[in-house]
């Protein structure tokens, strides 16, 4: 959109004089944004950097290509071509505004040949300390993420339903790198990576925490204190101070804030540099994961059995009500040599079938249903399906084997059944009479 504040005229004069990445800049975001990848087929191996195919060894799983020298992360696969994008920032000062360019990179690659390499500048974030942020970008759409459209004014939308879309997340920022006073002064350097900068560098103002992680080049758990674990940040401020204190570098914040928990539910000192500060965090982590995972396997088998007692409990009681239901059908057999259909006579025979066919007749209590007959169909005594009859119509509501799905003899079991209806009918007549 055009500029409608001062404000927004002045950042964008300012931009159209901004220039292009240079060469050294392209160079450096590709070697460090982009995954140097190797195809291996079973004869050959092609480097996607340069387009370089040599017969090389056929079970490391890195090694260096020959002609570009370039270290390559090696898949065994028939692919040819690879698509890789990332975002790079660069953060600079034009007059009084901090301004932080987001710039895309898109890498077009074929084993055997040279990769296509497309830069573009999609974003600027131009802001002074408390002020507010302008945007000059190209449009974007939360649908596919993708930007269009020319670099103009952008509407900065941020509130309880959306946030901010044009506060982007970059990959990497580049090196060279030059940001207000109070910036530098609170810790930014162009290391950290994987956080939205503008939030950041908003937090790094109010936030004591932020600082303290920037300082200590903790990058991971700077990314979870801005992120969604920001509350475990909070919690265990303590023992990453103890961190800090040790010059402890916390690689994987996740794995870590979920150890500390562990630590806590086993009732470790989160204060002591000997718990908080492993020697081999992998090790320890996978220990206490261990650990924990046995316990509630525990946990979850005595659950079951008391579950299955009290299950055992129901059914007695469901039975009594069942039997006074339904015993005047009991009995009931039908069978033609090798399929016998016979109605189910106790709440345990539900479950049973459930159990069997793995199905919700009994956790859906059909046993209880007063216009409904059960039936378990059975091919030389296997259980193959289980039939739901309507007392009302005469219907077979249905016959579902295993899964709910119906088994190989399922015309077999709804012939047999539908010739034997009048048996049941019969019955039910004879019951009505009795309780006129």
């Amino acid at each position: 959109m055009k500029p409608r504040t001062k404000l927004q005229a002045q950042v964008f004069s300012l931009s159209q004089y901004l220039p292009e990445l240079t060469a050294d800049q392209k160079k450096w975001a590709f070697k460090n944004c982009i995954r140097h990848q190797g195809y291996r087929t079973l004869k050959h191996i092609s480097c996607m950097d340069c387009g370089n195919i040599w017969s090389g060894p056929q079970k490391v799983k890195k090694c260096n290509c020959p002609n570009c020298g370039e270290k390559l992360i090696i898949e065994d696969t028939r692919k040819k071509n690879l698509k890789q994008d990332a975002i790079v920032a660069l953060v600079n000062i034009i007059e009084d505004f901090q301004v932080i360019r987001f710039f895309e990179i898109k890498v077009d690659q074929k084993a055997g040949c040279t990769p296509k390499v497309y830069t573009r500048e999609i974003v600027q974030q131009w802001f002074k300390p408390g002020e507010k942020l302008t945007i000059v970008g190209r449009t974007q759409s939360y649908g596919n993420g993708g930007f269009g459209g020319d670099m103009e004014i952008r509407a900065n939308i941020s509130n309880y339903y959306s946030s901010n879309k044009y506060d982007i997340y970059a990959d990497k920022i580049f090196p060279e790198f030059n940001c207000l006073p109070i910036f530098k002064r609170n810790g930014f350097t162009s290391k950290v990576a994987g956080v939205n900068l503008y939030s950041m560098l908003i937090a790094l103002l109010r936030d004591s925490k932020i600082e303290t992680l920037l300082k200590a080049d903790q990058h991971s758990l700077l990314a979870a204190r801005l992120g969604d674990r920001n509350d475990k940040v909070y919690r265990y401020w303590d023992s990453i101070k103890i961190c800090i204190r040790n010059k402890y570098l916390v690689k994987d914040a996740v794995s870590y804030l979920d150890y500390l928990d562990l630590l806590n539910h086993y009732g470790r000192d989160l204060r002591n540099a000997k718990y908080v500060c492993p020697s081999n965090f992998k090790k320890e982590h996978n220990r206490l994961v261990s650990k924990r995972a046995k316990e509630k396997r525990f946990a979850d088998a005595i659950r079951n059995l008391e579950q299955a007692e009290k299950r055992k409990l129901l059914a007695e009681q469901e039975q009594q009500t069942y039997l006074k239901e339904k015993s005047p059908y009991f009995g009931i057999i039908f069978s033609d040599g090798e399929l016998t259909i016979k109605i189910l006579e106790s709440v345990k025979e539900f479950i049973a079938e459930g159990d069997h066919h793995k199905h919700c007749i009994y956790t859906n209590r059909y046993y209880s249903k007063p216009d409904s007959l059960c039936f378990s169909a059975k091919i030389e005594g296997d259980p193959v399906e289980t039939i739901e009859l309507s007392l009302t119509n005469m219907k077979i509501i249905q016959s579902r084997g295993k899964n709910n799905e119906p088994s190989i003899h399922h015309d077999k079991i709804i012939n047999l059944m539908k010739k034997n209806i009048s048996v049941i009918k019969n019955r039910y007549r004879d019951l009505k009479k009795e309780v006129a």
